[in-house]
């Protein structure tokens, strides 16, 4: 399906708000993290190989690598459940399958892929540290983390229906789509989920975020005709829109 339709439980009066994610293929695609930047700088910091480029195709239910520039793009992976989010380190591949509720990790050309992680209540976007995995629960309004392997998942934050997770050397973030009473929100973390606090708001529907060494960007998924790709400073300063009138951008990823 090119759309899926959501509905929020707002609590000011447990009226239902419908909110329409229109992900086609291209913006699903636009999930993948390039290079694992998911993790933005960290991922360069931890050896993230450069040679090749990996993006989820949601409505496919597949992993594609290609190389940089996009060549010989083949699927490694297939049968996967909507996956949405990429991340990868020096030696594995990861991704959270929105409708099966799992993490899985694989090889860096696809093979033995395994679920590591299920139980998942609509996991949206994974980011991969030096030592922990960490992923937004959308329906549980959760931040996890986890070992490399998806031992000792553990619920380090909370959130109004996240989505989207970065991590850099020092730091968790993630943004908050939200509802109509209680806007979009931006939010910075210890690693251990720790001192969390909004950093920027008023934001739309974050969707995607990226972190490097010097920038925050998230794409707020909005509408199909003005979503916006956002800048700030890391501790949210600054903030600004820096591409507008995106169709339903719902990925961003960021170089060192």
């Amino acid at each position: 399906m090119s759309h899926l339709t959501r509905i929020r439980v707002i609590d000011s009066g447990a009226v239902a708000m419908r909110d329409l994610i229109r992900r086609t293929a291209v913006a699903a695609a636009a999930t993948a993290l390039v290079l694992g930047a998911s993790a933005g700088a960290a991922a360069a910091s931890t050896g993230t190989p450069t040679s090749h480029l990996y993006w989820a195709n949601q409505n496919a239910g597949t992993i594609v690598e290609a190389n940089l520039n996009g060549t010989s793009a083949h699927i490694i992976a297939s049968s996967q459940a909507q996956p949405l989010g990429v991340a990868v380190n020096a030696s594995h591949l990861y991704w959270a399958n929105e409708a099966a509720g799992t993490i899985v990790e694989a090889n860096l050309n696809g093979t033995s892929a395994h679920v590591i992680a299920s139980g998942q209540a609509q996991p949206l976007g994974v980011a991969v540290g030096a030592s922990h995995l960490y992923w937004a629960n959308y329906n549980a309004g959760t931040i996890v983390q986890a070992n490399l392997d998806g031992t000792g998942a553990k619920t380090i934050a909370s959130g109004l229906f996240p989505a989207g997770v970065a991590v850099d050397a020092s730091h968790l973030y993630w943004g908050n789509q939200g509802t109509v009473t209680n806007p979009g929100t931006i939010v910075e973390a210890n690693l251990d989920g720790t001192g969390a606090k909004t950093i920027a708001s008023h934001k739309g529907s974050p969707y995607g975020v990226a972190v490097n060494a010097s920038h925050l960007y998230w794409a707020n998924e909005t509408t199909s005709t003005n979503g916006t790709i956002n800048e700030a400073n890391l501790d949210g300063t600054g903030a600004k829109v820096i591409a507008s009138r995106q169709n339903g951008p719902t990925g961003v990823a960021v170089g060192p």
